[in-house]
């Protein structure tokens, strides 16, 4: 399916649902000695010393604007007139079949006896590829009963649950001899895959799958530019005082329009200006929550002023607001930490709104006098990992299919993964790639779910969103601080962190709107740090320690 001209998700993590991490802490499978012995192999010092798979960045296709080292994307201003084969030969024969797992986002397609788009692609990979779509929303459940059953697919998209590493010792398959080092140039497009990735993938000692790579920005702060300029505001606000001031020109609830849509787009900006941690702080062999930091207590204050100023939507406590229904129609004006993939969609959802123009907006520090931290993600949707297999030769073709729906931006695979063929599912405008009705709806497979390429800055027929974009992300990345936890397990997290952190955010919601004290921060910290707070710290903590700190 194309990410170019069909919505994205906008926030991701590898958090198990409450639900999904139940179940499978039930399990007697993945429960007792076996659990216990494989977490005393699941530790950082043995994580940290697993050879990576070679970084070998693809450079058949040049960009206009280059990437850097730090995680700058890629960005192209036009589609390339050259799309070179990455994938000289047909992963399979013709004659296997493989079965997968994955969630998607649109309704499930036709199979591929109605679908020429999923039957292209099998022919193409000589693999009957059958996969299994699971709504996003059902995913947790499926995965944890898929789990707890005694039938895996091949190839599963991963979520990370109570007693992981158990999990993926006893059922799933280290590809280390495939993918360690020098071995993953027999895959060349997974290892275009670039290294700050694979933490994710890196379990017990071992490589226990293949990361889906997502960009380091993570996010955007979009704002509505014209509504900006047609004030005459900074779209570059220098510290709290000015961002607020701004807040309050750019809100007028008479004419029903606001700065913010949901509570926690403010709270980014301000965690941010005010230099919160990126979800830890690792100090003196000691680990802290943002929760627990004297700069969480100043953004909650700032929320307090903020919600009484009148510049947030009334609603913005209903996570069910539609905002980004509400950023089109010019309700709200920013749109702050949304993910970075959903501008062409804005751009797509307005292109017959009258003067729109959209924007985004750097952060600076409380003060204004430079510019904000930016907070690193892990850099990866998922993972997928292989189920065990008694064929070695099975493995090596699961990961030729990988290898394949991992081709780089521009490249034959890439054009028909994304776009199918042309004159069915796209035709060529102006040299873009445009989907037909027939494409919208056939292409939306789940397959970018199991393997992807890194992504990549570009907006058919608009150029000038490249430079936008990628100068946008040149600002921001050389700031960025990294969460010490990443690349990490915690199976108090895994279990616990679900129930805990939606207690403590609605009473903090309650702080924000009068109807508790600020004082009621201390309690709701407390019961946090109870239900498993401090068992996560602990679990952090001693594996950094043992590691000598974060790498």
């Amino acid at each position: 399916m194309s990410i170019f001209t069909k919505p994205r998700v906008t926030r991701r993590s590898l958090l198990a649902a409450t639900g999904g991490a139940a179940l499978l802490a039930g399990s007697g499978s993945l429960s007792g000695c076996g659990a216990s012995k494989t977490a005393e192999n699941n530790t950082a010092a043995k994580n940290e010393a697993v050879k990576l798979p070679s970084y070998i960045p693809y450079t058949a296709i040049k960009p206009d604007l280059p990437g850097t080292k730090e995680g700058v994307d890629n960005a192209f201003r036009t589609w390339p007139t050259d799309n070179p084969k990455s994938v000289p030969e047909k992963p399979g024969t013709g004659k296997e079949s493989l079965s997968a797992m994955a969630d998607i986002y649109y309704a499930v397609p036709p199979g591929p006896d109605k679908n020429s788009y999923w039957a292209g692609l099998n022919e193409r990979m000589g693999i009957d590829l059958k996969i299994q779509m699971v709504g996003n929303a059902d995913y947790s459940q499926k995965f944890a009963t898929t789990i707890a059953g005694s039938e895996l697919p091949d190839v599963l998209r991963m979520l990370e649950v109570a007693n992981f590493p158990s999990l993926l010792d006893k059922r799933f398959t280290p590809l280390d001899e495939h993918l360690a080092g020098d071995a993953i140039k027999e895959y060349p497009n997974l290892a275009n895959i670039p290294t700050r990735t694979w933490k994710s993938a890196i379990y017990n000692g071992k490589i226990y799958g293949i990361p889906i790579p997502r960009g380091a920005i993570g996010s955007y702060n979009f704002i509505r530019q014209d509504l900006f300029d047609a004030k005459g505001l900074p779209s570059d606000p220098k510290g709290y005082d000015e961002f607020i001031k701004v807040t309050k020109e750019l809100t007028d609830p008479k004419k029903r329009r606001w700065a913010f849509s949901l509570i926690n787009q403010p709270r980014q900006v301000l965690g941010r200006m005010n230099g919160e941690p990126n979800g830890w702080r690792y100090e003196n062999d000691k680990l802290t929550n943002t929760y627990e930091t004297e700069e969480y207590k100043q953004t909650v204050t700032d929320l307090i002023a903020m919600w009484k100023s009148g510049v947030i939507h009334p609603d913005a406590f209903d996570t069910a607001q539609p905002f980004k229904q509400l950023f089109n129609a010019g309700t709200c004006a920013i749109n702050a930490h949304d993910g970075y993939p959903g501008w062409i969609q804005y751009i797509l959802d307005n292109e017959s709104t009258p003067g729109f123009k959209l924007g985004l907006m750097p952060v600076y520090n409380r003060d204004g006098s430079e510019l904000a931290h930016w907070d690193f993600g892990s850099g990866v949707y998922s993972f997928t990992a292989l189920k065990k297999q008694d064929s070695p030769d099975k493995i090596k073709t699961i990961l030729r299919m990988l290898n394949y729906l991992a081709a780089p931006f521009g490249t034959e695979e890439y054009l028909y993964r994304l776009y199918g063929k042309e004159g069915v599912d796209h035709t060529m405008k102006d040299g873009n790639p445009v989907l037909t009705k027939t494409g919208t709806a056939n292409t939306v497979i789940p397959v970018r779910y199991l393997a992807d390429a890194p992504y990549t800055i570009y907006v058919p027929g608009r150029p000038q969103d490249a430079d936008t974009q990628h100068k946008y992300q040149s600002l921001e990345i050389p700031t960025g601080i990294s969460n010490p936890t990443v690349g990490l397990f915690s199976n108090a997290k895994a279990s616990k962190n679900a129930t805990i952190d939606k207690n403590f955010n609605d009473g903090i919601n309650q702080v924000i709107q009068g109807r508790k004290p600020l004082s009621e921060l201390d309690s709701l910290l407390s019961a946090w740090k109870s239900g498993g707070g401090d068992e996560m710290r602990k679990e952090y903590q001693d594996q950094l320690q043992k590691n000598g700190g974060p790498s």
